[in-house]
């Protein structure tokens, strides 16, 4: 998430990128410095930066170098929490392009965690949405960003901003502040802040269930299509 602070300042980006593979015992000598520059090639830096310190790197190519140190160990699952939320838009761009050109290279899989809800337009093929930390609606992107059934959700896409004046949708604005994940309302957990909300959103959890196309909600009043 914080590309300025995920890396070790004392370590040179040789041992860096290098340490899980001497861990995992992947590769050793030439073989091993070989692989590091082949992982910096990867992500688009030259081989010189091994020698280099993290504090001579921008945060973009500090990004880059910590994508290639992840992509060390050959995985095929990578969690990705707020990987662009500390960079410049034009920043942002590049590192969101690289990682879907390395997902189709490498055939990754990604869990991508973000609160921009344009950059998980962007990269995504099915979204999750969360509250309180439950899920509360899961479906594929254009189901979610055309169809969205959780008033939650439907609140979020509400509040993208966009320079489209003439389609700007209307905000909706939710009241009261959002509770304590440690001391949840009771029945469904954001029913305090819904417009829509029931009685039986006071007293029963809805469960999440699943609907036409894989499309998950977990609501009493609008569930899954």
């Amino acid at each position: 998430q914080d590309p300025y602070a995920s890396l070790n300042p004392r370590m040179r980006v040789r041992s860096i990128v290098g340490e899980g593979i001497e861990i995992h015992k992947l590769a050793r000598g030439k073989e091993k410095e070989d692989r590091i520059a082949e992982l910096l090639a990867m992500v688009g830096m030259s081989a010189d930066a091994m020698d280099r310190l993290p504090h001579e790197f921008s945060g973009g190519q500090r990004q880059r170098i910590g994508i290639a140190r992840a992509l060390a160990v050959n995985p095929r699952f990578l969690v990705l929490d707020e990987p662009v939320s500390a960079l410049d838009v034009s920043i942002q761009a590049q590192i969101i392009n690289l990682l879907q050109d390395l997902q189709e290279k490498l055939k990754l899989t990604y869990l991508f965690i973000a609160h921009d809800l344009r950059v998980v337009e962007h990269i995504s093929n099915r979204v999750a949405i969360m509250y309180l930390g439950k899920i509360v609606e899961i479906a594929t992107r254009d189901e979610i960003y055309l169809n969205p059934r959780h008033p939650y959700t439907r609140a979020l896409l509400s509040a993208i901003p966009t320079i489209d004046t003439a389609h700007r949708p209307e905000r909706i604005k939710l009241p009261g502040e959002m509770p304590s994940p440690m001391n949840p309302p009771s029945g469904c957990a954001f029913h305090p802040r819904c417009p829509y909300a029931k009685d039986v959103c006071t007293n029963v959890e809805p469960k999440l269930e699943t609907g036409r196309g894989g499309h998950a909600v977990s609501c009493h009043v609008f569930p899954a299509p």
